[in-house]
């Protein structure tokens, strides 16, 4: 990958209803829990689901590279500790990976095409640090006492959830969790996100260039049951796919993240 450089050290940040939001730097080293619901592989782009990307994100999202498919998935991640963790605000992620894309000079990498949080500044620093297609939502994560956990995820302001999912503790198989790290993988778990558009609202800032990275996930591993919570689907089809993931998942507990800083480049 060609004209290669770290990403710049100070950012002008717009500000957010008055507020001027400093920007939040990488490597952002961060704490929480995640689970990951894996999707059967897509062959080409013309077979995403409706709702893989906001409308006006579709193209810069789906161009660049060639998408070779494999294994997708939905991951949501609840930060306990975070670099723009607002006061006791605890930020939560929800993204969809269709697969991955094969790049000029053989690389291949991941691409996030759809991804909510829960704060503005989450967002902000994620389109700008790593070309992180973020949106804000409203998520709720509850755990009932038989140990089953819900997440919902619905639009600022609205009761109706466009994502919906429920994972339970497998007897005595979900008690067999170890420690594992991606770092095992080298770059397998790479990203390479493409170069956005300015949204209509202050924090969906664009960027100009593409973003190469390769986060790291450190955690106790577990396998869960996983049951979609949208007629048999885990989304409505319009702000998340309306997917229906394998019926097991992958948790991962008392987890440490890392996403480094990014490698910047003109093309691909």
């Amino acid at each position: 990958m060609a004209d290669l450089q770290v990403a710049p050290a100070s950012v002008v940040y717009p500000c957010i209803f008055g507020i001027f939001v400093d920007p939040v730097q990488s490597p952002w080293k961060l704490k929480g829990r995640s689970w990951i619901f894996p999707l059967a592989p897509l062959s080409k782009v013309s077979s995403f689901p409706a709702g893989w990307s906001t409308p006006y994100q579709a193209e810069a999202l789906s161009t660049g590279g060639t998408f070779i498919g494999g294994i997708g998935q939905v991951q949501i991640v609840s930060y306990s500790e975070s670099p723009v963790g607002e006061r006791e605000i605890i930020d939560d992620e929800l993204m969809y990976v269709p697969g991955r894309w094969k790049y000029s000079d053989g690389t291949k990498a991941w691409r996030i095409t759809q991804i909510y949080v829960s704060t503005r500044v989450s967002i902000m620093n994620g389109r700008k640090n790593w070309n992180i297609p973020k949106h804000l939502a409203d998520f709720d994560i509850s755990t009932t006492s038989d140990g089953t956990t819900t997440i919902s995820v619905s639009h600022p302001g609205t009761s109706v959830p466009f994502f919906k999912a429920s994972t339970k503790k497998i007897p005595v198989v979900s008690s067999l969790s170890i420690h594992s790290s991606t770092s095992v993988f080298g770059k397998y778990f790479g990203l390479v996100q493409p170069p956005l558009p300015v949204g209509e609202v202050p924090e969906n800032v664009g960027t100009s260039q593409w973003a190469a990275l390769t986060p790291i996930l450190r955690g106790s591993t577990s396998l869960r049951t996983m049951t979609p919570g949208l007629a048999g689907k885990a989304g409505d089809g319009v702000g998340f796919p309306a997917v229906a993931p394998w019926p097991i998942a992958v948790s991962m507990e008392n987890l440490d993240v890392e996403f480094g800083e990014a490698v910047m480049q003109d093309g691909v």
